[in-house]
Order: C-alpha cells, then structure tokens, then sequence
C-alpha cells in the first residue's frame, strides 16, 4: 500500500467578536498537537520535540492577510487548514476527532473562541482539501520544462542564524526532496540534489511580506515563481514536477508546521 498525504480543512465559527493582533499559526499549531494528545500523548510530544521534516503544517486562516490584525465577527465562518504526511498522525488525529471529543471542543485563538462546524476531506468541497497517494503523485506529474509554484503565505529559509528571503531554487527543492523522502516509502534519488543549481527562476511576481508573532517578526516572499528545468532527462523532469506538486502538502522551508510556506503548484497551461 503506498503513503497518502492529506490536506484537511476545518470550518470554525466564531463565538466571540474582537481582533486577533498576531499570526494565528502558533495557535492552530498548538490546537492540533492537543488534539494528537487526546488521543496519544507519546506521539503529541515526539511531534512537538523532533526538530527537523515534521509530518504536518498548518495554515493561518485562509483567504486572510497574515501582516495584519484579522478582525472577527461572532457567528461568522473562519477556514484553516491542516496537512499530514504520515498514515499513522492522520489516523489519530481524526480518532482524536470522532472519539475523543475534539469536535465539540472550544478552539482558542488568539482571545478568540471558536466553534468546528465542519471537517473537510475532499477538493470537490475546498480546493484546499485533498489526499493524494505516492503512485498518483508520480502518475500525475509531467516531464514539464518550466513549474510554476504560488506562495501564499510568507516564505524564507534559514541556515544557522541567517534567513534568506528569496526563492532560491536549490533551497525549495532540497527541502522538498528531504521531506519527500522522510515520509514516502518510494524515495527519490538524492543524487538528483545536484542538478537544482541549474534550475533557474524564469520569471516571478513575489512581494515581501512580514508575519508579526508576539514578540518578533518573520519577513518573507509571496507570490508566483516559474523555474525553468534545463535538462532533456524526462526521469529527471518528472521527478522535479513531482517535488512541484508535493509542495501543497509538504510547505516550503521555515517554519512550515507554524503556516509559513504554503504552496501549490499552478498548471501553466491551465
């Protein structure tokens, strides 16, 4: 049986009215490690501890601005999103769910206290549901020259005490490739790591954009990057197409179980 991805979006309905002054995502963050608690405490900490590839991300709420306060109105429909890498996270996050009670929780973000109205599987409901397979993430993506990827919330990498703040091909890639890896049975090869210097950025539309968290900020890009792949090796192409199209369940560098670095890849000839 190969691994499945997945991509959960959840319904949450306000019960209280007021503003919420910084970045969510350390909030919807700590929701779903409580709620991986409910169920198993082991794995709840062994997620919050492991220091590198975590099998999840967050979102902040969807189709918001992260740079600034998010004014809430009681009774109205908030959107988050949550994706999972590993079978077995999925399978006790939504035991937690159904058996222990989560559904009926109170989720607290921010001052603000939150009702789930609805738990979303499917994209024919959310485009930013979904599950997808190993074997289809490698029958689905094409030997494609050129990959065109959408950054939705702010993006950076960093190395030691330095943050880079540019989509740097070598840094997406890598990453992706190292998380793929971590959490397919079906690895790519990592000598592949050798060609992403040659990918170059053949166009982007990217903004800085800065999250506030409480006591800091973090700066980085948004927008649309197309990278151009300049080799005739369709193993390869392919390969690099499929890293592309993980990108929407894997986030792309710092802080991704936190909301930063949500991705997808955008059909250039759709």
């Amino acid at each position: 049986m190969f691994d499945i991805f997945h991509s959960i979006v959840l319904e949450l309905k306000a019960l209280d009215s007021g503003e919420i002054k910084f970045y969510p995502g350390n909030n919807i963050h700590a929701f779903f490690l409580r709620a991986i608690r409910k169920f198993d405490e082991k794995i709840s900490k062994k997620l919050h501890d492991q220091k590198r590839e975590k099998p999840f991300t967050v979102s902040s709420f969807l189709g918001t601005e992260v740079d600034e306060p998010i004014s809430i109105r009681t009774g109205k429909s908030y959107y988050i999103r949550l994706t999972i890498l590993e079978s077995n996270v999925f399978d006790i996050f939504t035991k937690s769910l159904l058996e222990k009670g989560v559904l009926q929780d109170v989720v607290n973000i921010g001052s603000i206290r939150f009702s789930i109205e609805r738990v979303v599987f499917h994209n024919r409901f959310s485009n930013w549901a979904g599950k997808v397979s190993v074997e289809e993430l490698f029958e689905k993506s094409l030997p494609s020259q050129k990959v065109l990827i959408r950054f939705y919330t702010p993006t950076l990498f960093k190395t030691g005490d330095l943050h880079f703040r540019y989509p740097d091909p070598v840094k997406i890639f890598t990453g992706l490739l190292n998380k793929f890896n971590s959490y397919s049975k079906i690895e790519l090869d990592n000598s592949i790591s050798k060609k992403f210097s040659e990918i170059v950025v053949s166009k982007k539309r990217t903004m800085k954009k800065r999250v506030y968290f409480k006591n800091f900020y973090l700066e980085g890009f948004v927008g649309d990057v197309e990278f151009l792949l300049p080799f005739n090796d369709e193993v390869l192409l392919k390969n690099i197409n499929l890293l592309a199209n993980f990108s929407f369940y894997a986030g792309v560098g710092y802080k991704t179980p936190m909301g930063l670095g949500q991705a997808k890849m955008i059909d250039i000839n759709g």
